[in-house]
């Protein structure tokens, strides 16, 4: 399987582990339960604007939410929010539902990374097709993310 994210990672030599689905899955529970791991492994990427030019990432765990107040804050667009589907793909020409933390699509976007998101040994990924997520070390991908900001972004957990 070839992807952009996987793509990406074979130029830099990175080690990954592909991990196939029965069917595309578009929600973190749907690949958890796929790819037989905790939603805590899923890595979250979700893509937020305050205009139409300009793009934020938020990358957090699937098993936590989004603080948009917090997220807000942090990145200085007081009117940040969530790009839909159809914004996401015109602009950036990725899948919903299969947007990986990393790549060179997204270089550049100001990335802000929750630090729960590094609690798992092995966190699992997008590959940029609904039908396989990548399987990644924790610190291979908090090598990827250097440049992120890693700060809490999200909600405390009920």
């Amino acid at each position: 399987m070839n992807t952009i994210v996987t793509d990406f990672l074979d130029e830099l030599n990175i080690p990954y582990k592909i991990k196939d689905h029965t069917k595309p899955v578009f929600t973190s529970e749907e690949a958890a339960e796929e790819r037989g791991v905790r939603l805590s492994q899923i890595v979250k990427t979700m893509l937020l604007t305050d205009k139409d030019d300009m793009i934020v990432m938020a990358v957090l765990p699937a098993n936590r939410k989004v603080d948009l107040k917090k997220l807000r804050r942090l990145s200085g667009y007081k009117n940040l929010d969530f790009m839909d589907k159809e914004a996401i793909e015109k602009k950036t020409k990725l899948v919903v539902g299969a947007i990986a933390p990393i790549g060179k699509i997204l270089k550049g976007v100001p990335t802000f990374v929750d630090p729960s998101v590094f609690n798992e040994e092995f966190l699992d990924i997008s590959s940029g097709d609904p039908n396989a997520g990548l399987e990644l070390q924790r610190d291979v991908l908090k090598g990827l993310l250097k440049k992120a900001i890693v700060t809490d972004i999200t909600k405390e957990e009920k």
